[in-house]
């Protein structure tokens, strides 16, 4: 793969001003200014470790998605349009328009009435659909704390998700409670930074292809968070997993290159095994090697499709199944798909002891948690389950199984 940083993606980081040295040129034969060097040796890394792109985006309403405040002048008061010189604002909810159709979350955070904010989003000349905004909380509260519910619906952690909002105070009280988020200022006033605000988004959330799975992303979040609030007859968790009709898809990949488990294994984090990541080329090499096994999960229910959202990849021995890596998707949770897969392995192998390579990360308390579950004691590196411990202390299971 060739990556080319392009004269148009450096002069968004480098002004020709602050490019050419003559004294430094004349004096060592080095010609740049230090801004300069310092953009360009930024691009030059970002191609060589590409960083996770962002998953998330809150956004304000006021004087953000639009010009104006709904709650003094109503829904047709509010403009992003040439006529109401507001025209950057329309460029801004395109822009997140076509975000939310690459799987980006796009939520909102206002301080606004609800029935307010919900007559205004139903505006048929909105350039976003209202669908595409998911949750959209409305309140008074702090902003702070309706990020944390946001970041709650979409199981997501803050440095995954970039806030955008016009009142600096804003930005300052949600980056204090949640220090991990990306906080950008928008400039109603001010359309060339809005321009500005517009590019640094494709780069935070720019991606080489749009998968399958992220077109469906947006529409699991909404599935996940009905599973999250159904009640069960009785109250019982035990009876909501038993009526849900889940149905499980695990898919052997054996010598495939596959790209979805490679982006499971790269950007998951709190369901993650060891935290590795690998490059496109270590990966290749990994499962040319005859002793490797990678199978992909799928899964879906009542409450809609998933998508592929795990992937386990290891080394099977004469006498054990070594697991390499293990990631599960924060969108499966509590849904015992990582007990199913488990389960799967080892029938699949007709192995008694499933051996794992663990290492502690700061996020991968989830897998910790399941370890300690199932075993009884706490992980450690090259750590072990054997059939008959698993068996004793798994859960009931309510999947139906289905195999490619």
């Amino acid at each position: 793969m060739v990556t080319i940083i392009s004269s148009g993606t450096l002069a968004e980081v480098s002004v020709s001003a602050n490019r050419f040295d003559v004294q430094s040129e004349l004096a060592t034969g080095y010609p740049y200014q230090n801004l300069h060097s310092d953009a360009l040796a930024s691009l030059l890394a970002a191609a060589l470790a590409p960083p996770q792109p962002k998953k998330g985006l809150i956004t304000d309403l006021d004087n953000t998605l639009w010009a104006g405040i709904v709650g003094e002048v109503g829904a047709a008061g509010v403009s992003w349009d040439l006529d109401g010189r507001a025209q950057h604002h329309a460029l801004y909810q395109q822009a997140l328009a076509s975000l939310a159709e690459s799987g980006v979350l796009i939520a909102v955070a206002t301080k606004n009435e609800d029935a307010v904010v919900e007559f205004a989003l139903k505006r048929d000349d909105l350039l976003i659909d209202r669908s595409a905004l998911f949750p959209v909380l409305a309140g008074w509260g702090p902003k702070s704390e309706a990020v944390t519910r946001i970041l709650s619906v979409w199981n997501i952690t803050a440095d995954a998700v970039v806030f955008i909002d016009d009142s600096p105070l804003e930005l300052a009280e949600v980056n204090a409670l949640h220090p991990g988020i990306e906080c950008k200022q928008f400039y109603p006033e001010d359309p060339a930074a809005v321009w500005r605000l517009i590019q640094d988004l494709r780069r935070l959330f720019g991606k080489k292809r749009v998968s399958a799975e992220d077109s469906i992303r947006h529409a699991s979040i909404r599935a996940n968070a009905r599973f999250s609030c159904a009640e069960a007859p009785g109250g019982s968790s035990e009876v909501l997993l038993a009526t849900i009709d889940p149905e499980i898809l695990l898919e052997p990949r054996k010598g495939v290159a596959d790209e979805r488990a490679l982006e499971l294994i790269n950007k998951t984090n709190q369901f993650n095994l060891n935290g590795e990541r690998l490059t496109a080329g270590d990966w290749v090499a990994f499962l040319q090697s005859p002793d490797v096994f990678l199978i992909t999960v799928s899964y879906r229910d009542r409450f809609g499709p998933l998508g592929n959202i795990a992937a386990i990849a290891g080394r099977r021995t004469e006498y054990n199944l070594e697991v390499c890596y293990w990631v599960l998707s924060c969108r499966a949770f509590s849904r015992r798909i990582e007990h199913a897969s488990l389960s799967f392995l080892y029938e699949k192998f007709g192995i008694e002891q499933i051996r794992f390579k663990f290492r502690p990360t700061a996020k991968n308390g989830p897998w910790q948690q399941f370890y300690r579950q199932i075993s009884g004691v706490d992980p450690s590196p090259a750590c072990m389950i054997d059939q008959s411990t698993f068996i004793s202390r798994c859960p009931q299971l309510y999947h139906r199984r289905v195999l490619e």
